[in-house]
């Protein structure tokens, strides 16, 4: 009997132990979230543009454009919510920040929980989503933060990539089109080139229809809008601007798009920027834009991003002149 428990001891033993190695592989992983994080903490005193949203932004707006010192806080799937509560985790010491960009994409209103990714932004920020326990995901990333599919894949791409390329690569987890060899800079990696499998009626339907349900599935309008002008309040109390922007998506894909939905979105940005005294810029389909532009349907690639930005300087370029003329 000692002899079949102690065989069952080492049986169960062998799995916790690979547990228990994943978990503090995960607890030492680098991610996007946590590379921008601590990017932007080192840089606080430097920063005058932060630019906050979703992945449209973080691939869309290139700092290195803006004659002011820019940092891109934005993230893939980053609702206001996060965008608020990451900014103001910060802010005590951005001494120098003027310019807050937020974004306000076809589905920003809708949402404010990144679902899955509500642990995985805060195993890199330590910022939480509400009324959400943190005590097993803490616990164990593996099967209670990343679950154990992603955590497997995570590990097993990182493993792969180095053991391919080597320790010359960006020490954080990318998508597919960014090139792992260019570092981040002030917040921002770039998509490159074009992915042709994404222009067609397919594609199109498919991501549409997805940001669509979100929409149609969302109780939480009032909420987000609420939250989005508290945030412009702060901002506005500690003498930042807020400034309201819609990145451009590829104009064939917006057609696919609820119409009556963007017109509201539009409407409501143009309200919350009356109502505060700020400005709101909608390119969501600039005709300035080409499919060249883009790396999707719906995220600029390095030489858009770096066309959306230029425009975006320039703009806050005539504002600072403005402001300089009139003091």
């Amino acid at each position: 009997m000692r002899e079949f428990l102690k065989k069952i001891i080492i049986f169960l033993s062998f799995p916790l132990f690979v547990i228990l190695v994943m978990d503090s592989s995960l607890r030492m992983l680098n991610t996007l979230y946590k590379v921008k994080y601590e990017g932007a903490k080192k840089s606080q005193d430097s920063i005058e543009i932060v630019i906050l949203g979703t992945s449209r932004a973080t691939y869309g707006v290139n700092p290195e454009a803006f004659d002011l010192y820019a940092y891109n806080l934005a993230n893939l799937a980053q609702s206001i919510y996060f965008d608020k509560r990451i900014t103001l985790s910060l802010l005590p010491n951005m001494n120098n920040l003027k310019y807050a960009f937020i974004s306000v994409d076809y589905h920003s209103l809708y949402f404010s929980s990144q679902f899955n990714r509500d642990y995985w932004s805060y195993y890199g920020n330590g910022i939480k989503y509400k009324d959400t326990g943190y005590f097993w995901a803490n616990l164990s990333p593996t099967f209670f933060g990343y679950t154990p599919k992603v955590s497997y894949a995570m590990l097993k791409k990182r493993f792969l990539n180095y053991w391919k390329y080597g320790s010359e690569i960006v020490d954080f987890e990318v998508q597919n089109g960014v090139d792992m060899h260019k570092p981040i800079i002030k917040g921002y990696v770039a998509f490159e080139g074009r992915d042709t499998t994404n222009f067609n009626h397919e594609a199109y339907v498919i991501s549409s229809t997805w940001y669509t349900d979100i929409i149609n599935k969302s109780e939480e309008r009032d909420e987000v809008i609420d939250d989005l002008e508290g945030f412009i309040e702060i901002l506005l109390a500690e003498g930042v601007t807020p400034i309201l922007f819609t990145p451009p998506t590829y104009t064939e894909f917006n057609t696919y798009l609820n119409q009556s939905y963007i017109e509201r979105n539009i409407e409501i940005s143009e309200s919350i920027a009356q109502k505060y005294g700020i400005k709101y810029w909608d390119f969501h389909d600039s005709q300035i834009f080409s499919i060249d532009d883009f790396y999707d349907m719906e995220h600029l690639n390095r030489n858009g991003a770096l066309k959306f930005s230029k425009i975006l300087n320039d703009s806050i370029n005539k504002i600072e002149s403005r402001s300089f003329v009139i003091n």
